[in-house]
């Protein structure tokens, strides 16, 4: 039976940042406009790749519950590839909101913050969690690592990135910048709780989840600021 998170919460973060009005780049701000464009082109497209890939994995019959079971889980299911793509295409994203925010003043840390991002999405696939109830190895100990880097990273990220955006004259983006790095900072609190408080564990993966819609619809918010 489909899921439904797949088919509510992922799809209105698009449709809601699309409602954002546009806002015109400022002509004295000395913005590279090409730049700008390439790179939230770049954000946009990778951004909708992650987001059809996660809705289709919550649509096949991998008998996960997107409440309890982490989307990491998805990549040691046969449907692992689809767990790449959407890991990798996120990682797209991050280096093309970097190639965007490459021109506009005061984005240092957030640039930093998004390649930290960008190389721990890339690489997650490829390190693998353990399977629920197996022992700990070191491999999933290195997989969460990869995990809590890039959700740490892209939260830290939007947060920053508000202040040099709205000097820049992104106004609508600063503010749903700052909006979703609260969703995301909730999303990574309640994922540390459910890991260490046994009554809340049933929530672990809803709690990620949150983290995911925050991060696609701040990619969303920038490749629409960058492109308009």
């Amino acid at each position: 039976m489909p899921n439904t998170f797949a088919l509510t919460a992922l799809p209105a973060t698009a449709l809601a940042v699309t409602a954002l009005p546009a806002t015109a780049l400022p002509v004295d701000a000395g913005l590279d406009v090409t730049m700008l464009h390439t790179g939230g082109l770049i954000a946009l497209v990778a951004i909708a790749v992650t987001l059809i890939s996660l809705i289709v994995l919550h649509l096949l019959p991998t008998k996960l519950s997107p409440l309890r079971d982490p989307v990491s889980q998805y990549g040691i299911t046969r449907y692992r590839l689809g767990y790449a793509v959407a890991a990798w295409s996120a990682a797209v994203a991050g280096l093309g909101a970097i190639v965007a925010l490459m021109t506009v003043p005061g984005s240092t840390v957030t640039i930093v913050l998004l390649a930290v991002f960008a190389v721990a999405r890339a690489v997650i696939p490829a390190v693998p969690m353990d399977s629920p109830g197996a022992p700990t190895t070191r491999r999933g100990r290195m997989h969460n690592i990869l995990a809590f880097a890039a959700f740490g990273t892209v939260t830290a990220a939007a947060f920053v990135a508000a202040g040099c955006l709205h000097d820049a004259g992104f106004a609508a983006a600063s503010l749903w910048s700052t909006v979703m790095g609260v969703v995301m900072a909730v999303g990574a609190v309640g994922l540390l709780v459910a890991r260490f408080v046994p009554a809340l564990s049933g929530l672990f993966g809803a709690f990620e989840r949150l983290i995911y819609v925050g991060f696609i619809a701040w990619f969303v918010a920038l490749g629409v600021a960058f492109v308009s």
